[in-house]
């Protein structure tokens, strides 16, 4: 009889332990549901809040991917009101990660609850959430293991006669394959360099993908080195659904109509070069910031607005166009080159027999 009794009470003892471990791992995934659906407005004075969140709707207008014209308008209302805790339930949605700095200046990240969906070959604004105990004034920074060079092997004597020794650091020494995207923080106005101090504040991050498909990166944020929190809780895995980009046909015309190559160089508003140079594989050139094509071939672009220059050389005229790139339908771009000179008139042939990168 005792020995039943003790079999049973093992029994019971196992069963009970079972429901407790499947109760608490229950809470603990309810919990972090509710993080990455709402992370919790923080106490905040609401004037300087408001004046944060105007300039970061007006960063992301500027930055062409303006926020839902409802939700502006609510925002808008509720910063004339500075309410900030009507501030934070209007725009925490959009937060894609939680920073959060406690008292001892540590960096701990939370995923939040906007949709992390990226265009493939161009920067997606996303927006970040930054409660600040420590109300420390550090620049923040952003990093991910999955950004950085896919190219190596630069030497770095050319790069030094370039100008340009900083694109021999950090390159793909193992052949990484895993090095995809590319991050930053947009820091220009009207966004600020430095976190303010203020209890919180919304920043805005700026994420690169040159692949397409479903990808996980790691976003990491801190202060500075050893701000970042202990056990691995700095960073945060996140899962990107990365909608491809749009193949480009070019139609390139020398000035007298015939067929040829050219030399091409697209940016953004901001300035960054498309396709982007740390990206780059040959025969597409990462030392410089244009692209060459023939008639005929393509360019992978995003959707959107794009400043092209097209050249061929010193012979011809450096032009530049603004051209808006469909998601939506087949692209052809038509580059119509102008020469300001043609030696040939005036007998000249060069005798020049090393290709140049020029």
């Amino acid at each position: 009889m005792n020995v039943e009794r003790t079999a049973w009470d093992r029994k019971s003892a196992r069963l009970r332990n079972v429901v407790f471990m499947t109760v608490c791992l229950s809470c603990f995934l309810v919990s972090g549901n509710l993080l990455a659906e709402s992370p919790a407005a923080a106490a905040v004075e609401g004037q300087p809040l408001a004046a944060n969140v105007k300039r970061l709707i007006s960063a992301l207008d500027y930055l062409g991917a303006p926020l839902p014209a409802p939700l502006v308008q609510k925002l808008n209302t509720a910063c004339d009101q500075r309410d900030a805790a009507a501030i934070q339930k209007l725009l925490d949605p959009e937060v894609l990660c939680l920073v959060s700095l406690n008292p001892e200046v540590r960096t701990k990240v939370a995923r939040g609850p906007a949709a992390a969906v990226l265009q493939q070959g161009v920067f997606t604004p996303f927006v970040v959430k930054v409660v600040n105990q420590s109300t420390v004034t550090r620049q923040l920074q952003i990093s991910s293991p999955q950004a950085g060079p896919v190219y190596s092997g630069g030497a770095l004597s050319s790069l030094k006669r370039q100008a340009q020794p900083e694109l021999n650091r950090n390159e793909t020494k193992d052949s990484k394959t895993d090095r995809f995207l590319e991050v930053e923080l947009f820091q220009a106005s009207p966004m600020t360099a430095q976190l303010s101090g203020l209890e919180v504040e919304y920043v805005l991050a700026l994420i690169y993908c040159h692949e397409s498909g479903k990808r996980e990166a790691t976003l990491a944020f801190d202060v500075g080195a050893g701000t970042q929190d202990i056990g691995f809780r700095g960073e945060v895995p996140v899962l990107f659904d990365v909608r491809p980009a749009v193949p480009v046909q070019l139609t390139i015309k020398d000035f007298d109509g015939r067929p040829t190559a050219a030399r091409l160089l697209f940016r953004d508003s901001q300035g960054h070069v498309f396709p982007l140079q740390a990206k780059r594989l040959a025969p597409d050139f990462f030392f410089q910031p244009q692209i060459y094509r023939q008639d005929g071939e393509t360019v992978m672009l995003p959707a959107g607005e794009l400043e092209m220059e097209y050249s061929r050389g010193p012979e011809y005229q450096r032009l530049t166009r603004r051209v808006k790139i469909s998601a939506e339908a087949e692209q052809t771009l038509e580059v119509n080159l102008k020469r300001w000179v043609n030696p040939r008139e005036f007998g000249f042939y060069s005798g020049d027999h090393h290709i140049h990168a020029a």
